[in-house]
């Protein structure tokens, strides 16, 4: 997949992500659906600052577009979905869960350190 193509697809996928409709996103972003539409499709080109709008309506970044740590993005913004569906108490035991095993991971760390 060249750069274009990745562009293209990581647009879309922001767009997505932010249940965004092609349609909300150019109300949004004050262009057409038919621009939007042709810019996902790779036969029209955005201007940085059609990329910023579109980033901007997403909740995302220009940073986060170019990134090279994309997908790791899409994961945290999963995470952070799951999380905001959960109940109070349950997002107390997510927590609880997730330090357990950062600091599992330390703890394993600093025993490695000690055997060198």
């Amino acid at each position: 997949m060249n750069i274009r193509e990745r562009l293209m697809q990581r647009l879309k996928t922001l767009r997505k992500r932010a249940g965004l409709s092609a349609r909300s996103l150019s109300l949004k972003i004050g262009r057409s659906e038919y621009h939007i539409s042709r810019i996902e499709n790779g036969m029209q080109y955005p201007s940085i600052e059609d990329l910023e709008k579109i980033a901007d309506a997403c909740g995302s970044t220009l940073e986060e577009i170019f990134s090279e740590d994309f997908e790791s993005y899409n994961i945290d913004k999963k995470l952070i979905d799951m999380l905001h569906a959960l109940s109070t108490r349950e997002k107390d035991i997510a927590l609880t869960v997730l330090l357990l095993l950062l600091n599992k991971g330390k703890e394993e760390e600093r025993i490695k350190e000690k055997k060198i």
